[in-house]
């Protein structure tokens, strides 16, 4: 016998049941779409919003760099191991376009990490 999959919306209180946990999900997803439309756009939007010092843009990195190391440092020191290789790539990438003085500012802030 296969496990039966509840759940509940947590903005009305509906329950789901299913029997595969995807069909769950999608049941939800388009119940919260259907009858919560203005509350999901609300949790996107806030998502989008939520870059923070411990989630930096590239762009933000690069201010950083250019405002000297310790700023740098300050703000990259809070970036997490898998978050920290995929900004060090994208900002590796923009290298040749710098400044020779923000270049090593660069490759300082990549040796101390």
């Amino acid at each position: 016998m296969k496990k039966m999959w509840t759940a509940h919306c947590t903005q009305c209180s509906r329950r789901f049941r299913a029997y595969d946990r995807i069909d769950l999900l999608k049941h939800m997803r388009e119940h919260q779409w259907k009858e919560h439309r203005k509350w999901m756009l609300a949790r996107m939007k806030a998502g989008r919003l939520a870059g923070g010092a411990g989630n930096p843009t590239v762009g933000m990195v690069l201010s950083a760099i250019a405002q000297g190391i310790p700023v740098a440092l300050a703000l990259v020191r809070l970036v997490r191991k898998p978050r920290w290789d995929r900004l060090e790539t994208a900002v590796s990438s923009f290298e040749p376009y710098m400044k020779p003085e923000h270049r090593d500012v660069w490759q300082g802030i990549k040796t101390i990490k």
